[in-house]
């Protein structure tokens, strides 16, 4: 479990020396050529030197990246959450409240947009492109603009 509270499947890690470990993977995403690469976390024990209180033990966070088959699916975990969802269903803009409603109701932000600090939801491309649309509706933000990606949509 991370700090978010976040439970991530438990994997199977396969070493260079030819050591298995048992990694948490916290994502999953393909690579041009179809291959999955998978994120993970390993706990590794370290120690802490205090100057009062003497050596202690502790625990360093090691974060990797590595493909399938270096890392294996242990059976009974549930991966579905670590994969990204389809390119249409990801939400990748900003909706928030237009500061001057007399422009339009709403400014479509990329989803870092410094400007979208009150965003109200997160769109997909279609729902941004619907939002769009209708320039009484929603309006690109003139920092961000959005409308430069989605044009290609």
């Amino acid at each position: 479990m991370d700090e978010e509270g976040h439970v991530y499947p438990r994997a199977e890690l396969h070493l260079p020396d030819g050591q298995r470990v048992q990694v948490q993977v916290t994502r999953c995403r393909p690579d041009r050529r179809g291959r999955f690469w998978y994120d993970y976390t390993l706990e590794l024990p370290t120690r802490v030197d205090d100057r009062r209180y003497g050596p202690s033990p502790a625990v360093h966070l090691f974060e990797g990246s590595a493909p399938h088959p270096i890392i294996q699916p242990i059976e009974g975990e549930d991966y579905r959450a670590i994969h990204a969802p389809p390119p249409e269903e990801r939400q990748r803009w900003r909706l928030a409240p237009a500061p001057q409603p007399a422009w339009s109701d709403f400014f479509v932000h990329r989803t870092d947009c410094a400007q979208a600090e009150n965003a109200e939801r997160l769109l997909t491309d279609l729902e941004a492109l619907e939002m769009l649309a209708d320039p009484a509706v929603g309006v690109p933000c003139p920092v961000c603009r959005p409308d430069t990606v989605l044009r290609t949509q």
